[in-house]
């Protein structure tokens, strides 16, 4: 399994008859099983955040860096 399919996978972008040799690849490999376990993880991290955009939009402003001046300040 490469990192594309697995990525695909984890997104569910595979059909049925692709994903069920990768079903029965991962009863018994435990390495592609763990790359699996990540990249879910990391889905689920990535989805979790972007619904707490839509949530709360405010969350995408970037922050001022400690001590960063506003315009205003500096223009005196």
């Amino acid at each position: 399994m490469d990192e594309e399919e697995i990525e695909r996978y984890s997104l569910g972008g595979l059909s049925a008859e692709e994903s069920a040799p990768f079903d029965e690849h991962l009863l018994i490999c435990e390495r592609c099983r763990a790359e699996v376990e990540a990249s879910d993880a990391f889905v689920a991290a990535m989805r979790g955040a972007a619904r707490r955009l839509r949530q709360d939009p405010g969350l995408a402003k970037p922050a001022k860096k400690p001590g960063a001046r506003t315009r205003s300040a500096s223009a005196s």
